[in-house]
């Protein structure tokens, strides 16, 4: 599926959950763009802890070579995974940040 067709249907759902949100459940359309800053905010530390995930895991990699002798690749690091738990990390600290 292009990347196109993907855009439009996460447009649709997008605006299927303002509509919901706005009509339904009395949530006012002025706190948008608050939300979309804290977003941006969340992003951007999941970005920063997959960064750091990445660092220290090739370091660790890397290390286990040197001292072991042994090869493991760094291939290992390239998973999916990575990410969404980068953004779970965001998600927790970015929470706790806001709860204080």
């Amino acid at each position: 599926m292009g990347s196109l067709a993907l855009l439009g249907i996460v447009a649709l759902t997008s605006l299927g959950a303002y509509l919901v949100a706005t009509q339904r459940l009395g949530w006012h359309h002025d706190t948008l763009p608050t939300a979309l800053g804290e977003t941006l905010e969340c992003i951007g530390l999941a970005a920063i802890f997959l960064a750091c995930n990445l660092a220290v895991g090739g370091a660790l990699v890397f290390g286990f070579r040197i001292f072991s002798g042994r090869f493991i690749s760094v291939y290992g690091l390239n998973d999916i995974a990575l990410v969404l738990l980068s953004l779970l990390q965001a998600m927790v600290l970015h929470s706790w940040r806001r709860s204080r």
